[in-house]
């Protein structure tokens, strides 16, 4: 009896409070239908208060995405945008960087800022690494030997084919092509584009400064090759015949000696140089000495209106060939680096151990397809040194656009690169557990035997990959 008494009385409080809300609803419905208007826009003016309040906490941090976002892009791509101020400059106000202007860029620019690029180059280049890097000479042969024969020989090819069907294109086009071609590889933008990709930034210090040494006694041997050609280079034009003697002086000073004397002072203050090289950002100095030398190349050029010389079909043949040049030394390099083979059960030995990995055949395609500005145009200066600098500035167009375009396609190229090699470091970790698992030794994936668009790739052991600290 006790308990059917206790829940009867539970109903019964239930039944009551139930009763007591439904009253309170009510009477405060009537409370918010008696408001008055006063009451009534207090309340709506306090809520759009707190509507406006809410708004204007987000509209900073819209603002904030967006400056993010643009200094994101602008610490990505500023030297492209530097191009083209430097370029739109030239144009605008030639005599100011013209030889023998008034900052008589032929001294302060084509010698000066040369000398502190290399000069900032062989400080940046930490000597024990260029020590532990010098041995690798397949990797270096494969850079070398496509950056100063295929590409040079193979713009020949093209020049020869565009005079043969006559394309009626300007002589110094054809002339700037192979000067363009035969130059060695970049100083800064290929070990500096292998580092944000993830490739062996080691690789692409040591051959960017093994192939601008090179360059000061090979380029001018290719043009001496080229110049021999009489279809290239007809009798009475400008063939640019080097004085070796005047080469070696020239190009030994502004790019050995600095080079050299760089090194020399990294190795006897390596914690000091590394210190400043952080902090004075010793990469963005090299970029704006380049600038320095790309827009005095212009302001000569314009000065002189040699730009005229040249028409639209000029442009266009220049843009389309450097962009195929630049693309196919790619893939070269790449099917070079990670030599494919049709069937994979009878892939001999030798073709395994020749494969590089993915860190290192980036090196080497950003090494062996990019040409560079700061050892091109005092080439061109000293082979021409007779000529007019208008023809000078004509001679370096096909150059200065080759330079851009590898930036802009580098750039492109590095996300793309940085995925891939991440994709072959995941693949690498997970043969590795399986053949813990299995007891058996880890072979490549399938999915890496494809070269094009696709990868070829062998797998290394564990931290095979890694190089040493970068400076």
């Amino acid at each position: 009896m006790s308990s059917v008494t206790v829940t009867k009385q539970t109903h019964e409080t239930q039944e009551v409070d139930d009763h007591k809300s439904i009253n309170l609803r009510e009477i405060d419905d009537h409370k918010s239908i008696d408001l008055s208007p006063t009451e009534r826009s207090f309340d709506t003016t306090e809520h759009n208060q707190e509507k406006a309040a809410s708004v204007a906490e987000e509209k900073p941090v819209l603002w904030r995405r967006i400056w993010r976002t643009c200094v994101t892009l602008f610490e990505r791509y500023w030297f492209l945008l530097g191009l083209g101020i430097v370029i739109g400059l030239a144009w605008a106000f030639p005599n100011v960087g013209k030889a023998h202007g008034a900052i008589q860029s032929q001294w302060s620019v084509k010698w000066g800022a040369v000398i502190i690029i290399f000069l900032l180059s062989g400080l940046g280049l930490e000597v024990r690494v260029m020590l532990q890097t010098i041995l690798r000479w397949r990797l270096h042969l494969v850079v070398q030997v496509i950056n100063f024969l295929v590409l040079p020989f193979l713009a020949w090819g093209i020049v020869r084919f565009f005079i043969a069907v006559d394309a009626k294109l300007n002589a110094m086009v054809y002339q700037g092509w192979m000067i363009a071609l035969s130059t060695s590889t970049t100083v800064s933008s290929n070990s500096v584009m292998t580092r944000n990709a993830g490739g062996s930034d080691a690789a692409a210090l040591f051959n960017a400064a093994l192939g601008n040494v090179m360059g000061i006694f090979v380029s001018p041997a290719l043009m001496t090759i080229f110049g021999d050609d009489r279809i290239l280079f007809p009798p009475g034009s400008s063939r640019g015949t080097p004085n070796y003697l005047n080469v070696l002086k020239n190009l030994g000073s502004t790019v050995l000696a600095p080079l050299v004397v760089g090194q020399f002072i990294r190795f006897l203050f390596p914690k000091q140089i590394k210190y400043l090289a952080a902090k004075l950002r010793f990469s963005i100095i090299n970029s704006l000495a380049l600038l320095a030398m790309v827009w005095s190349v212009f302001c000569d050029g314009v000065a002189s209106d040699a730009f005229h010389q040249l028409n639209g079909k000029d442009i266009v043949a220049i843009i389309g060939v450097d962009i195929f040049m630049y693309l196919f030394g790619c893939a070269l390099c790449i099917y070079v680096a990670r030599l494919p083979w049709p069937k994979r059960y009878n892939e001999p030995a030798w073709v395994r151990r020749w494969r590089f990995s993915r860190k290192d055949t980036t090196a080497i395609m950003y090494c062996g397809a990019t040409k560079t500005v700061s050892m091109g145009i005092p080439l061109i200066n000293v082979l021409f040194a007779d000529s007019s600098y208008g023809i000078v500035g004509v001679l370096s167009l096909p150059l200065l656009m080759y330079h851009i375009i590898q930036l802009f396609i580098g750039n492109f190229q590095v996300q793309l690169l940085k995925k891939w090699i991440q994709k072959g470091e995941d693949e690498d970790v997970d043969a590795d557990e399986a053949a813990t698992i299995t007891g058996q030794k880890a072979s490549s994936p399938s999915s890496d035997r494809r070269i094009l668009p696709s990868f070829i790739s062998r797998r290394k052991p564990k931290n095979a990959d890694a190089e040493p600290p970068s400076p």
